[in-house]
């Protein structure tokens, strides 16, 4: 195998799909915290070690489960699966990027570097290896390891944590398990032959379409008391992403599809995807 191949295979193994929205939250996070005369220039150590710290999670998380990957339709072309990269060696690669992105992340500040590490930690720890094979709450504890992205993010610029910075990491918390029970309603049947107890595996289809909506309409008052703290038009701004997100929510709830399932799973990438952008392009302003 060729260094190039390896490297692409490592590439596909780090997730940059859901990196880079991680990314988001964390530069979301720095510009939250920005006021006038700050520099941003913490932001470089931040955003470049989180990415590492965040592909190196998710390449570890391949090595561990590569077992179930090969059963489950959505994971079976894995690099990890196909034998491009064994466990050994993911597990080995993916731990050199977490050190060394939370290494980057002590050139800012001790508590960024423990935000990234802390983010490590779960996405791997708690949620890959503890919770996700035993409970229908992995993803809902789990969603923790975006909240450290944001709070990475913010502490890299003011060293501290106050609430608007909480509350950016909580409305990822909140967001992450709607957002993730869509795409396991989608691929149901695959959780259900690697036996993980992700919750549309668990408790069937009906009773997902209402977990997702009871979980996105817990969130959405996160989103306008974070929208309330930036400033009016944010909050209006979020408020009609939210009533769209909520009726995408309602439609899954009578029409309980793969189809509906997968359009509340795109819907919500871009959701949060569209809240992020405009706090940092509010602060710009």
């Amino acid at each position: 195998m060729s260094l190039q191949q390896k490297i692409k295979a490592y590439l596909k193994l780090g997730k940059l799909g859901v990196v880079s929205l991680l990314d988001l939250a964390a530069v979301a996070g720095a510009f939250l915290a920005y006021k006038h005369g700050i520099s941003l220039l913490p932001i470089i150590p931040m955003f470049i070690g989180g990415t590492l710290a965040s592909m190196g999670a998710m390449i570890i998380n391949s090595g561990i489960e590569i077992d179930r990957d090969k059963v489950m339709s959505r994971t079976s072309k894995r690099p990890t699966v196909v034998g491009y990269v064994n466990r050994k060696e993911a597990i080995i690669v993916g731990s050199l990027l977490a050190i060394l992105g939370t290494a980057l992340g002590f050139i800012d500040n001790i508590l960024t570097a423990f935000f990234i590490a802390l983010g490590v930690v779960i996405y791997v720890f708690v949620y890959t290896i503890l919770l996700k094979p035993r409970t229908w709450l992995n993803i809902v504890i789990g969603g923790f390891a975006g909240s450290a992205a944001a709070w990475a993010g913010y502490t890299s610029l003011t060293n501290s944590l106050t609430l608007e910075g909480f509350l950016l990491g909580f409305l990822i918390f909140m967001w992450t398990p709607g957002h993730f029970w869509s795409l396991a309603l989608k691929y149901r049947e695959d959780y259900v032959n690697a036996h993980y107890p992700m919750l549309p595996a668990v408790v069937g289809i009906t009773a997902s379409a209402r977990a997702i909506a009871i979980s996105n309409a817990l969130m959405i008052p996160i989103v306008l008391l974070l929208g309330y703290y930036i400033n009016p038009i944010a909050l209006i701004a979020f408020s009609i992403l939210s009533a769209f997100l909520m009726f995408l929510s309602y439609r899954l709830i009578l029409n309980p599809t793969k189809e509906e399932a997968m359009k509340s799973f795109i819907f919500s990438n871009i959701y949060l995807m569209l809240i992020l952008l405009i706090m940092i392009i509010v602060k710009l302003i």
